[in-house]
């Protein structure tokens, strides 16, 4: 498994361009795999995840279901969280409400 709890990607795309940008490998199949979503605390947030999630299980084998909320939504995720789903989690989904 990549090491990704110390990346932090830039969505707006003002970054260095001499970053490396390579995709993380993606999983065979999501049959028996670890899901952790990412809530940024926002109303309808998890509501959303929380859908994602039931449908992954039973369309995708997806086996467990882990709900991650965010401290605050205007700041980044802290690095111990990102840390906890990397060890935690097989892939993760974020997502944002209103």
């Amino acid at each position: 498994m990549t090491d990704w709890a110390g990346t932090i990607l830039d969505p707006t795309g003002d970054t260095d361009q001499g970053a490396d940008t390579t995709l993380a490998a993606r999983l065979g199949s999501l049959r028996g795999a670890t899901l952790g979503l990412l809530d940024n605390g926002k109303p309808n947030g998890s509501v959303l995840l929380t859908e994602i999630g039931d449908h992954l299980r039973e369309r995708y084998g997806v086996r467990e279901v882990t709900m991650y909320t965010k401290s605050y939504f205007g700041t980044p995720v802290d690095q111990t969280l990102t840390e906890r789903i990397v060890q935690e989690c097989d892939f993760a989904i974020a997502a944002i409400g209103d």
